[in-house]
Order: C-alpha cells, then sequence, then structure tokens
C-alpha cells in the first residue's frame, strides 16, 4: 500500500512547543508512507517554529502566519492539500503506528463510504495512564448524529475524508474558538457514508486546554453553530435545530455545574441560548 493514494494531514499549531515534537515524530512513524503533513505555525510565541524546522522530512510542508485562530490555521492548510484523502491532527495528540492505514483501508475497500472514524484513547498530560477509550457505534445518518449531539460517531479529529475532486468546497468556520470541527463536519456529513474501524487512531492528550477549560468559549461556538443551523434549512430539520438547542444547552448546564458555576448552569438550562452571529 506504499505506492497507495496520498493522504493529507493538516495540524494547526499554536504555542505547541512542548508537545508538537512527539506528534510530528508519530507522523513519521506511520506505517503507512504515502502522505503530507501541512503543518500551520499559528503565529506562535513560544519554541513551535523552530521544533518545526527541525524536522527535515519532505513529506512536511510547513506554513507560517500570523495568529487567526484554529479555524483560519486549518484553511490555510486545508486551500493547499493535494491527497486523495483528508484528515486533521492537533499538534498536542499522537497517532498510533496504523492511524492511517487502518482509516485508508476501510475507505478502499468499501467505495462507496466518504468517511472513516476510528477509536482514541483519552490519556493524560504525561501519557503515561489512559482514561478511558472512545469506540464510535454503527450510524446510517452520521448528520443526524452530529446535530443531536449523541458522541456516537464524532470525537474530534478522527475523521478521514474521501478527498477526490471535485473537493467540497467547504472551509472551517474562523469565529469560533471551540467545535469549529463540528461545524465542518456536519456542512460536510449530509448525504455521506460512514464507516469505523475499532483499532484506535489518536491518542488524545489531556493538557488542560480543552474546550471544558474555557466553558464561556464553547458556548459562544455552539451559539454559533445554531445560527449557522437556522439559516441552513437543508442541513437539519426545524425539531432537530430545536433538539440541538435542548442539548447544547444540558451540556453547557453540566459543565457549568461540575466547574461550580451554579449561576451559569441554572442560566443555561433554562434559558435558550441567544443569537450569535457567525460572522
Amino acid at each position: 500500500m506504499e505506492d497507495g493514494p496520498l493522504i493529507s494531514v493538516i495540524m494547526p499549531a499554536y504555542n505547541a512547543g512542548p508537545f508538537i515534537g512527539a506528534a510530528i515524530r508519530s507522523m513519521i512513524a506511520q506505517s503507512y508512507g504515502n502522505w503530507e503533513l501541512l503543518v500551520v505555525n499559528d503565529g506562535s510565541t513560544d519554541d513551535t517554529g523552530t521544533v518545526i524546522a527541525g524536522f527535515d522530512d519532505p513529506r512536511i510542508r510547513r506554513f507560517q502566519q500570523a495568529n487567526g485562530g484554529i479555524g483560519s490555521a486549518r484553511n490555510h492548510a486545508l486551500r493547499q492539500v493535494r491527497g486523495e484523502f483528508l484528515c486533521t491532527f492537533d499538534a498536542d495528540d499522537i497517532l498510533p503506528p496504523d492511524s492511517l492505514r487502518a482509516r485508508l483501508e476501510v475507505l478502499l475497500k468499501d467505495p462507496q463510504a466518504d468517511i472513516c472514524d476510528g477509536s482514541v484513547a483519552l490519556m493524560d498530560r504525561d501519557l503515561e495512564n489512559v482514561h478511558r477509550t472512545y469506540t464510535p457505534a454503527p450510524t446510517d445518518n452520521a448528520l443526524k448524529e452530529l446535530v443531536e449531539l449523541t458522541g456516537k460517531c464524532f470525537f474530534g479529529p478522527t475523521w478521514m475524508i474521501r478527498w477526490e475532486p471535485p473537493r467540497p468546497r467547504i472551509l472551517f468556520n474562523e469565529v469560533i474558538t471551540h467545535a469549529e470541527d463540528l461545524l465542518f463536519y456536519m456542512e460536510l456529513a449530509g448525504g455521506r457514508r460512514y464507516a469505523f474501524t475499532e483499532e484506535i487512531v489518536l491518542i488524545y492528550r489531556r493538557t488542560g486546554t480543552s474546550a471544558m477549560s474555557d466553558l464561556g468559549g464553547l458556548e459562544r461556538s455552539y451559539r454559533t453553530i445554531l445560527h449557522w443551523l437556522r439559516h441552513h434549512p437543508g442541513i437539519a430539520t426545524p425539531s432537530q435545530v430545536r433538539y440541538f438547542d435542548r442539548r447544547a444547552r444540558r451540556i453547557m448546564a453540566g459543565s457549568y455545574w461540575h466547574a461550580h458555576r451554579t449561576r451559569d448552569a441554572f442560566r443555561a438550562i433554562l434559558r435558550p441560548l441567544p443569537p450569535y452571529a457567525i460572522e
């Protein structure tokens, strides 16, 4: 399979100096070799750029931009991809050696499948302990699962997407600070066949900088997605949009409650998400 299709992997990086070296090394160690890694240094102020420059693998393509956020960095790379398959990879995570191969094999065996997901091992900052393992569930309607926030087929940067020409004219939202991949996949998933492998395709490193560490940003991002769904009626039915609103509020209420922000928890559960412009 070394002569197989090119896989483009996009990696945004902002102040990822402590972790990005290990992330890139895990990419180089992939058992499937026909890939390109598009790393975008999003205006880092630490040694991220120096670490990236230390790798001389010709499959690594480096880009630099002023800080514009994760959506902007991903779009910078997305406009440059050359591969037939696409996936994202965060600079503080790790890919097991067969991550690319396992997902690609599923897509090559089933030409009707457009998306391949995989299992995730959630580990601590030092990658010493596995906190839990996430495995996706079968579905014949990935878009419905995304809109209803079921978590059955979405963990984050685990989808490998068939990206053959003519490629979808879809970009990541550059306004929101959280769940930009959820919104991207909502726009992409309609009418596309979802598949998955039970192999672990991602080691997710808990660094303390996840969405739950910025609950205000997460809530604003949910508002933006709700606004987007309401203004794109072809994506979800009115009842699904209302369900998204209720489900997002329950998630926010529980998150605020666990953070001991009781007033915000009651506000989130009792009051619909206010409108928040997408631009």
